[in-house]
């Protein structure tokens, strides 16, 4: 994700001053030059004692490190962009919730389809919303007291970034599990949002599918399936039966689609975000999309919800 931001930000005219990176990196000395960067440094001290050099910083290092990494530069006060999932423990937020400061790296938010859905179902009735992680269980090497994976705190979160983006707070309020061996091998669970939209979440671990929310709202369906590709359903086209065809064969009839494609080899919606931040970092004013540390938490919290229900 370095050298991802790192275009990004020289794309927008920024100067990277300088970089952290461990003594023994093999990589680093190649980043500082491909990126023109002066200054290296070894630890988060080292920064905090030549901040004088840099007036902002992105935290997009290994999960272990986010968090204290995060926690020691934010008391600089200057204005810091992190990479999800910075933590699971509501413990560690705490010491930061105040941080208006900080803001985190959602960048499915900035994406054009996401736009368009949201200001799309502004005014809408939504009647039901139906999302699908199908994430992967098997990367799990030790057994941890929680009942979900990982990688649902680590890299789903986002899409419960995204619910909570388009629709709100959402109260989950029942779930049901199938297990095989101890391991939880799917979970689908029930929730709504403060205007009552029913809102469910099928969580079918290491299977072949996509990631997925479906909306049905006013006689029109929304299909971000993958989340990179907006679908708008309205109205069906009826096949009847022929001599070739015995059964009657139903169409969504498809309005508009939205397919988000890279653009000069950026990672879809970073530069967007980027350009966010830095807009950020000089008004400290952020824009509903550039999440913060409240929106990090509150989808924490909705994760959290669902393993307690799991654990019921």
């Amino acid at each position: 994700m370095a050298n991802e931001h790192a275009k990004c930000l020289k794309s927008l005219g920024i100067n990277i001053s300088s970089v952290i990176s461990s003594k023994d990196s093999k990589t680093v000395d190649k980043f500082r030059i491909l990126f023109d960067i002066k200054y290296k440094f070894s630890n988060y001290k080292e920064a905090l004692l030549h901040k004088d050099i840099w007036d902002a910083a992105i935290i997009c290092c290994n999960e272990k490190f986010i968090f204290s990494y995060l926690e020691k530069l934010s008391k600089t006060g200057k204005p810091l962009l992190v990479e999800k999932p910075v933590t699971s423990d509501f413990k560690e937020l705490k010491k930061i919730i105040r941080n208006k400061n900080i803001r985190v790296g959602f960048n499915r938010r900035f994406y054009n389809n996401v736009s368009y859905l949201k200001s799309d179902l502004k005014n809408k009735n939504v009647d039901l919303v139906k999302v699908c992680i199908p994430e992967s269980s098997g990367l799990e090497t030790t057994k941890t007291e929680r009942a979900l994976p990982k990688l649902v705190y680590s890299n789903s979160i986002h899409v419960f970034d995204l619910l909570l983006y388009l629709f709100g707070d959402i109260s989950w309020l029942s779930a049901v599990k199938s297990k095989k061996q101890e391991n939880l091998t799917s979970c689908s669970v029930l929730g709504v949002n403060e205007k009552k939209m029913n809102i469910s979440l099928d969580l079918p671990f290491n299977y072949p599918e996509n990631f997925s929310i479906t909306i049905y709202a006013q006689k029109i369906k929304y299909v971000l399936k993958p989340i990179e590709t907006l679908r708008v359903y309205k109205g069906m086209d009826i096949q009847e039966s022929t001599d070739h065809t015995s059964n009657r064969v139903y169409k969504p009839r498809l309005q508009s689609l939205i397919e988000l494609k890279t653009k000069d080899k950026f990672k879809l919606g970073l530069l967007e975000q980027d350009k966010s931040f830095i807009e950020f970092c000089s008004s400290k004013i952020a824009d509903e999309k550039l999440a913060s540390i409240l929106d990090l938490k509150s989808a924490l919290k909705s994760i959290v919800s669902i393993e307690n229900l799991i654990n019921d």
